[in-house]
């Protein structure tokens, strides 16, 4: 219950936080009409701008299913599709994202994973879907060189562009360090249970179970890490979906300024959004609410009309966000309801 009164005030502060800085861009780019704006979108480019959605979480969980086949495990493509969109909706009612990688851990375990491999495929596949980010996005500057695109920064948008690439630089280095020293973890944890303050409040015997726990999980990740190294094949297919993934995701917003009327290039729309979801992946807030709405405002707010601006931030939200908190919210339900009259049929029996 606890837990489930958690997940509900993270959508809530997400949804509230969303909503409150769409109405203050709508109000800077003087959006009277949104919905009439909306209305005015065809069915065409929405549905088409949906199914690229649907075709990402589909990716995504393909991903998913050949890291877990690295490992020697077998999983349906049902399950690795509900544990992806589940992922997702936790991602986004938690802060930096960080509950989609525990819900998928305990769902691969389920599964019949180690927690120690359940751990290497999701650390993977994190490391995989920030390195991919990172690629595009650096490769972005030579596509405009080569095609003689430019897009002029302004102060803020600079600033803000820095912080956020050290910031995601600082992390994804963290990553990269688990990911090639599984170790890493267990130094860290060991030096966090020597200190004075936590062994007052925490039991010695609890502790040895923590730092066991530890080990044994760093050790299974780092079988696990070897394991998807020496089958090259599974890493490349799985390096080509991490890529295929974000090619999907940027070309949501293509598909919503041509439908209103925008002719900007793909190329520059695609760095910008790669710019975009480089700077929100540490945004604080839950699913990067606020945060999304307000950076997308920023950095498109040069190459857009104010009348298109608010209009497009608002479907480009609804249609990436909204539906993913809506879908993945679902199947969590659904899941929960399953497991809970499965435990009370097993009681009775």
């Amino acid at each position: 219950m606890n837990n489930f009164r958690k997940i509900l005030f993270g959508a809530l502060v997400s949804l509230l936080l969303s909503g409150s800085c769409l109405l203050l861009v709508f109000h800077y780019t003087r959006t009277e009409n949104v919905f009439a704006d909306v209305l005015a979108v065809s069915f065409r480019t929405l549905a088409l701008s949906l199914v690229l959605v649907v075709a990402s979480w589909l990716v995504d969980a393909w991903r998913l299913r050949v890291l877990a086949s690295a490992m020697g495990r077998k999983i349906r493509f049902w399950d690795a599709f509900k544990i992806t969109v589940m992922g997702s909706f936790m991602a986004g009612v938690t802060p930096f994202d960080t509950g989609g990688e525990p819900l998928k851990v305990y769902y691969l375990h389920r599964e019949g994973l180690s927690i120690g491999e359940s751990t290497a495929v999701v650390a993977l596949s994190a490391f995989l879907h920030a390195t991919s980010r990172l690629l595009l996005w650096v490769f972005v500057p030579v596509l405009m060189l080569l095609t003689g695109l430019k897009w002029q920064l302004n102060p803020v948008v600079g600033r803000t562009l820095s912080v956020g690439v050290i910031v995601y630089l600082f992390f994804l280095g963290l990553l990269v360090t688990v990911t090639i020293w599984p170790e890493f973890a267990e130094i860290v944890a060991t030096f966090i249970c020597r200190q004075r303050v936590f062994r007052r409040l925490i039991p010695q015997t609890a502790v040895d179970k923590v730092l066991e726990k530890v080990r044994i999980s760093a050790r299974d990740f780092r079988d696990g890490v070897r394991r998807v190294k020496a089958r090259g094949a599974y890493a490349f297919l799985a390096s080509v979906l991490s890529l295929a993934y974000w090619l999907l995701v940027v070309s949501v917003p293509v598909f919503l300024l041509r439908g209103l009327g925008s002719d900007l290039p793909y190329l520059q729309v695609f760095s910008v959004t790669m710019t975009v979801y480089l700077v929100m992946a540490y945004v604080p807030t839950p699913g990067a609410s606020g945060g999304a709405e307000a950076g997308s405002a920023l950095f498109f707010s040069s190459l857009l009309p104010a009348r298109v601006l608010g209009v497009f931030v608002f479907l480009w939200r609804v249609v990436t966000y909204y539906v993913t908190l809506a879908v993945g919210g679902s199947v969590v339900a659904l899941e929960t309801i399953s497991w809970s009259l499965g435990k009370i049929r097993s009681e009775k029996s």
